[in-house]
């Protein structure tokens, strides 16, 4: 993959950023509507989801039995706990938090994506302190090199969470998270009348359930993970990239701070619940082309 310069340095990754940056201001981008189906919520908890703002997705963000504050104070433990295990290079520490991680990660259920990391974490104990560290490298270099994500290192939707937690200015991503950065993406593209750039086509994945989280359209299609190791974690940086650009020139509260990165996150993932399907946009936008 192309180093942190030269991927932001092209045309329409840097005007994507300042939309992003515009957006984390408070600027709309379009009406997102779903009703939330998830069987356990709080009684207060309004199901029919409604926001036109990054600020307002963010403010509606409920997982695992907790609003953002109390979420994030588990993560920060976590987070705590990763970092000392793994300076310390303390195997039986670290893999107890790790496997605190994707538990979290996996809803707090005993999900098939849990126990096929939680396996492989006890399998490779004694290395995975190595493993990590190596990781780490990777997603925070500047020109990274990410062919040990072919086979020695590890990267799902699980990992991510391990990999953002662990490290500085590592954003999660998972098949939610960016069918978000994708929904994002096609609003960029249909306002400007403009084909998907290759450089952000970001991939997504479906969730458990029918409801659809694929953000393409006839005229943009973006890819699936589909458990590709290593385009994940190539992916995942130029996720990263882009989110630090933005958040570093926008100007509004409720994203800044040295939790501004999970803020954010926090809008993606309530955003990437259910993707609206854009057949009518696409329709207009091919009358327009062919007029």
């Amino acid at each position: 993959m192309t180093s942190k310069n030269q991927y932001l340095q092209q045309a329409a990754v840097t005007d994507f950023i300042q939309q992003l940056a515009s957006w984390m201001d408070g600027e709309s981008f379009g009406e997102h509507q779903f009703k939330v189906r998830d069987k356990i919520l709080p009684a207060n908890y309004d199901r029919d989801f409604h926001a036109s703002t990054l600020e307002e997705a963010f403010q509606r963000f409920y997982w695992n039995g907790q609003y953002f504050d109390d979420s994030q104070a588990l993560l920060d433990n976590y987070r705590t706990r990763l970092r000392d295990s793994l300076q310390r290079k303390d195997a039986e520490l670290l893999l107890r938090v790790i496997d605190d991680v994707l538990l979290w990660g996996s809803g707090g259920k005993v999900i098939k994506l849990y126990t096929y990391n939680r396996d492989w974490s006890a399998h490779n104990q004694q290395l995975l302190a190595s493993k990590l560290q190596h990781s780490l490298d990777i997603l925070q270099s500047e020109d990274p090199d990410t062919s040990p994500f072919d086979g020695e290192l590890r990267m799902n939707a699980g990992f991510t969470k391990v990999y953002a937690l662990t490290g500085d200015q590592v954003m999660m991503y998972d098949g939610r998270i960016g069918a978000a950065m994708g929904y994002l993406v096609r609003q960029f593209c249909e306002s400007r009348r403009m084909m998907l750039p290759e450089a952000l086509c970001f991939p997504w994945a479906p969730g458990a359930s029918t409801m659809n989280r694929n953000p393409s359209t006839e005229l943009l299609h973006f890819k699936q993970l589909a458990n590709r190791s290593r385009f994940h974690a190539e992916w995942k940086i130029r996720a990263s990239w882009i989110a630090s650009e933005a958040l570093r020139l926008t100007k509004s509260a409720w994203c800044q701070g040295p939790n501004g990165l999970r803020r954010f996150e926090a809008a993606l993932f309530m955003l990437g619940y259910e993707i609206p399907i854009a057949r009518r946009k696409v329709l207009k936008q091919r009358s327009m082309m062919g007029a």
